[in-house]
């Protein structure tokens, strides 16, 4: 808070203050790069994951003299399939690997569409852990994949980090993007990783100042920075005892389910699942329905949060099969270790009583059809 206060000071000014302020955005920047096992001065602060998706999709294959292809996920975030997209229009080629049911990539599949290129420059960008099912992503197993292809390995790790073990060195990873937010830090700030060998070949999407090297122009926002540094200190010091206690919350919720007798079906790969999200499917109930009434005391929802208002169902929900009608009928909760047992519990009686009163309303309607 002393940050948004009389400490304030622009860090990249050379006066007393600023050197002061600078400081602590050096101290920040360690602090990020530890929970991933890198080093402060590889990481590159952004506005949120969004800017750091472009940043390092457009930076290392925009440009007219840049013939390089990109291979991601069929349920890759909106960033990514939207950035693709344009890409396209400028003649890079994409190809988008699909995924199976439980959102599983196969690593034999990114490799081949890597190397069906023939290309020099080839960027693989896969989301670590995805936002709406949970189905985390073997990055080794990637890695280990690509290696000998010459392609950069990019992951999207706005979710993960922080909740699942990640290090750069051992995953084989280029660039890596972080997000504040998703672990309890302050909104409005996220980071970008980018190997050394490869900081060269990054170019800027925006252009300003020359701050940070000039791959990112603008004035760093120090409480941003510092807020966002002490939540990697706390998930890091903290992440084994967050994961038990959500997942045994998420346990909770679902058992409560069970216990009254609402049938569901839980998407995503069940061993391997970022922790405390569970995506549910409730056959025969209409998802948006019972978010009106359920939405006075819960806070749950149909898909990412980038795509609400949209019509039709979740991409990511086509992508791992799911019809337009079976994907209605999807509802996403997260618990994390602000949760208790006792709140999951009352989520999901409050669930319950929503999907009895959506069947009596259906059975009112159905009888006043036929009178």
């Amino acid at each position: 808070m002393s940050w948004l206060g009389d400490r304030h000071a622009n860090p990249h000014a050379e006066h007393v203050h600023g050197r002061r302020a600078a400081a602590a955005v050096e101290q920040a920047k360690a602090s990020i790069g530890a929970l991933i096992g890198a080093d402060g001065d590889d990481i590159i602060l952004t506005s949120g994951a969004t800017e750091s998706n472009n940043l390092v999709i457009q930076g290392y294959l925009g440009g007219s003299d840049r013939e390089g292809g990109l291979v991601h996920s069929a349920f890759e975030h909106k960033c990514v399939l939207e950035t693709g997209y344009a890409l396209e229009q400028f003649g890079t080629p994409v190809t988008r690997v699909p995924v199976d049911r439980l959102g599983r990539v196969s690593p034999m599949d990114v490799r081949a569409a890597a190397d069906r290129f023939g290309l020099d420059r080839v960027l693989v960008s896969l989301i670590h852990a995805n936002n709406e099912i949970g189905t985390v992503l073997p990055l080794r197993e990637m890695s280990d994949a690509l290696s000998g292809s010459g392609a950069a390995f990019h992951t999207d790790a706005s979710q993960s980090a922080g909740r699942v073990p990640l290090h750069v060195g051992d995953d084989g990873l280029d660039f890596v993007t972080l997000s504040s937010h998703k672990i309890g830090g302050p909104a409005g700030i996220a980071a970008l990783y980018v190997v050394p060998d490869l900081r060269s070949e990054l170019r800027p999407i925006l252009f300003g100042g020359g701050q940070q090297d000039g791959l990112r122009p603008g004035t760093i926002p120090v409480f941003l920075a510092v807020g966002y540094g002490v939540a990697c200190e706390l998930a890091a010091k903290k992440m084994a005892d967050d994961v038990a206690h959500s997942e045994a919350v998420a346990s909770s919720f679902l058992e409560a389910l069970t216990q009254r007798t609402v049938r569901f079906g839980v998407l995503g790969d069940p061993s391997s699942r970022l922790p405390g999200l569970r995506s549910i499917q409730l056959p025969g109930f209409d998802a948006r329905e019972l978010l009106d009434r359920i939405g006075g005391d819960v806070s749950a929802s149909t898909g990412s949060a980038c795509a609400a208002g949209e019509l039709r169902a979740s991409h990511v929900l086509r992508a791992i099969g799911l019809s337009e009608q079976d994907a209605t009928s999807v509802l996403r909760f997260g618990f994390s270790r602000t949760t208790s047992h006792d709140d999951a519990r009352r989520a999901a009686d409050v669930l319950a009583d929503a999907c009895v009163a959506s069947l009596c309303s259906d059975n009112l309607s159905y009888h006043s059809s036929v009178a």
